[in-house]
């Protein structure tokens, strides 16, 4: 598909000898992927957030926004370049433009989410492109995305919750649920497989039945 135009994103050592310069190990600190502390949410919990959205002054756009972050694995700017000619209602697909060099490809639309942007687009009186807009009349920027998710946050309860750590959600439950790392990391646009490894550190239920 054709990349259409996109809006602006505002988003020597010492030697071995010398030990001055040497950083102390830390036992308190993670020593690797497999030590990090929890950076992705439940599914329980992004029903919740989902649900603080609709608290909002936009709840109808602010709901569908937060669900797509999470369904599609969303970064923030993939999220405002979105645009209402990529979706395809009639076979439920819309066209994931992905950045930093990933791979592009059309996502499938649960009926849910249909659902979503029907009610969504209904509160919609103007020809703007993009899927997102502010009340302004233009496309939301990645401040106006990290507050609405702040603020459904704050609604829902739940801590530290920013946009990527709704991708980061998305890759952790795809693997929950058995789908393949090559399957994960065409589905997020990684470009890199070691990307895609990140969501197997704390997958258990890989392990389950082990000794049955």
């Amino acid at each position: 598909m054709p990349r259409q135009q996109k809006p602006r994103v505002k988003g020597e050592g010492a030697g071995p000898a010398d030990s001055s310069n040497r950083q102390s190990f830390d036992p308190s600190q993670p020593t690797d992927i497999h030590s990090r502390p929890v950076d992705y949410l439940t599914e329980s919990e992004v029903t919740r957030l989902v649900a603080g959205a609709k608290a909002s002054r936009n709840p109808d756009r602010d709901t569908l926004l937060i669900l797509m972050l999470f369904r599609h694995g969303l970064r923030e700017s993939e999220a405002l370049l979105l645009r209402r000619d990529w979706l395809k209602l009639d076979s439920a697909q819309i066209w994931i433009e992905r950045l930093k060099g990933g791979r592009s490809s059309y996502h499938p639309l649960a009926g849910d989410e249909l659902r979503l942007i029907r009610k969504y687009l209904r509160t919609r009186n103007d020809d703007l492109p993009w899927l997102f807009i502010s009340e302004r009349m233009s496309p939301l920027s990645d401040r106006s995305i990290r507050v609405i998710v702040a603020n459904a946050s704050d609604t829902a309860k739940l801590a530290h919750v920013n946009p990527h750590k709704l991708r980061h959600s998305c890759g952790f439950y795809l693997h929950s649920k058995g789908h393949s790392s090559r399957l994960i990391q065409d589905y997020l646009g990684h470009v890199n497989p070691s990307s895609t490894m990140l969501y197997t550190r704390t997958a258990s239920k890989q392990f389950e039945g082990l000794f049955k």
